[in-house]
């Protein structure tokens, strides 16, 4: 067993949620899909772990779900992420996101950019 390796990659991987959510928008620029002049902005609503594998190497893959809604709730997507952590001493961080599908939940009532 790898001395980095966790019992619980779950938990690990829950903590890391905010984070995930960051690196999603930011890099994924997921807003775009949103109208241009609306203002809206996405914020995670809810979050669910898929899996969390402690991987030998002393990472974590993991699969995860982020519902991201507007404040209003007028438009809200679902976020299927996948990628892998790693521990930087003293924390573990996103060491790369692999995947991200975005799929509309409800597209409001405003009409938003199509997606591509």
């Amino acid at each position: 067993m790898h001395p980095l390796m966790v019992s619980n990659p779950n938990q690990v991987v829950d903590e890391l949620i905010g984070r995930i959510t960051a690196i999603v928008m930011r890099t994924y620029e997921v807003e775009q899909l949103l109208p241009r002049d609306s203002g809206e902005q996405l914020s995670l609503a809810a979050h669910e772990l898929i899996s969390a594998i402690s991987m030998d190497t002393g990472h974590i893959d993991f699969s995860c779900e982020l519902t991201l809604e507007t404040r209003e709730r007028c438009s809200s997507f679902l976020v299927k992420v996948q990628g892998q952590a790693a521990y930087e001493s003293p924390v573990w961080r996103v060491n790369e996101i692999y995947d991200v599908a975005v799929d509309p939940l409800d597209r409001g009532t405003t009409g938003l950019a199509p997606l591509q």
